[in-house]
């Protein structure tokens, strides 16, 4: 009776350490070289493989000197051996190894020159709307007081003159020793 419990016992210690599932994708770009993050942590340069162990979607972020920054929410689809009840089994109870290996390819694209015409029209538009916001948020009669840069000549500040104060003494000139240097 004592080898049937040993050799159950063995046989059950078996068939736990037997099931695996083993989860990796791989992120590639084009051109390749480009810094990868997953949901905010760098994981590697493209080429890249990393584990994964739940389903669901992922956040990458493809970042690359000369290119545009591209970010790609990835959906990882649960495949019909994760399902609930039989993951159980797949994980602890199948005798072999299963592999789920993802495969994404990204292209990226050229950064685009910005045109200087384009960005000072753009800030015009802006300049324009931020006025009228301004003037259509005040109610009449409360209006703001005016921007300093808006002050009618001669009708503000005065600094004194540059130079210093009128009757005021000059320094004494700058005078050089006997070793050429200034004191």
């Amino acid at each position: 009776m004592g080898r049937f419990r040993i050799s159950c016992l063995a046989g059950a210690c078996v068939l736990m350490a037997t099931g695996c599932v083993v989860r990796r994708f791989t992120v590639d770009s084009f051109p390749q070289g480009a810094t990868v993050y997953r949901d905010g942590r760098p994981i590697g340069v493209t080429p890249v493989d990393d584990p994964f162990v739940y389903y669901g979607t992922y956040r990458f972020t493809l970042v690359k000197d000369g290119f545009e920054t591209q970010h790609v929410d990835q959906k990882v689809q649960t495949p019909w051996h994760s399902f609930p009840g039989l993951d159980f089994f797949t994980e602890n109870l199948w005798p072999f190894e299963v592999k789920d290996h993802r495969r994404y390819t990204y292209t990226l694209q050229p950064k685009q020159a910005v045109n200087e015409n384009d960005a000072l029209n753009k800030a015009e538009m802006l300049r324009q709307r931020g006025r009228t916001l301004r003037t259509e948020s005040v109610p009449d009669g409360d209006a703001p007081p005016p921007l300093p840069n808006s002050v009618a000549p001669g009708t503000g500040p005065t600094l004194p003159p540059v130079g210093g104060t009128p009757g005021t003494v000059p320094l004494p000139p700058i005078t050089s020793g006997s070793d050429g240097a200034s004191r």
